[in-house]
């Protein structure tokens, strides 16, 4: 009897609505030198499948069309009109925030004292959050984010790590509205 060998490739994306609903799960995240591993490399390179979208109806774009708002008034000629520059965050800021992040839970000596007790308590945990941030934006280690936004996004939250009450990193708890 023939045996048939199908290997598939499934690579997931990470939307902002999933993020935000991951991000919220994440203080009770299990660190990464704890879980299992998680092995994504396929044994042979394939291809990824391809989904062909629904056309929409002629229909439903007359109906687009006629319940777009009308155009926008151009503002007045003398007022200046300037979007905010968005900053373009690189692998560099990335490392910038996890040595900062480092700096201020470690101490700014725990390069060189690495003997010392807040290194030894710290350390590993911190790379385990890391590891755990750069995860869920999807990606196996913070340098290899794909892109600026999820860059941006790891780098406020190695803002938010903080030490808890019990002794451990956690994700500081964001304000109540009242």
């Amino acid at each position: 009897m023939d045996t048939i060998k199908i290997n598939v490739n499934v690579q997931i994306g990470v939307t902002k609505e999933l993020y935000s609903l991951l991000a919220a799960f994440q203080h009770n995240a299990v660190p990464a030198d704890t879980a299992a591993p998680v092995e994504n490399k396929p044994a042979e390179a394939t291809k990824p499948v391809e989904v062909e979208q629904p056309k929409p109806e002629p229909e439903a774009e007359a109906k687009k069309e006629e319940a777009a708002p009308a155009a926008v008034p151009s503002p007045e000629p003398g007022a200046k009109q300037e979007e905010p520059a968005r900053k373009e965050y690189t692998e560099v800021d990335v490392r910038a925030a996890m040595e900062k992040t480092r700096k201020r839970i470690e101490g700014d000596d725990y390069k060189e004292n690495t003997s010392g007790e807040k290194y030894k308590k710290y350390h590993r945990q911190l790379t385990a959050r890391f590891k755990n941030i750069a995860a869920l934006l999807g990606s196996d280690k913070p340098s290899t984010l794909p892109s600026s936004e999820l860059r941006e996004s790891f780098c406020k939250q190695c803002d938010e790590l903080v030490i808890g009450d019990d002794g451990n990193i956690t994700t500081q708890a964001p304000p109540t509205k009242k």
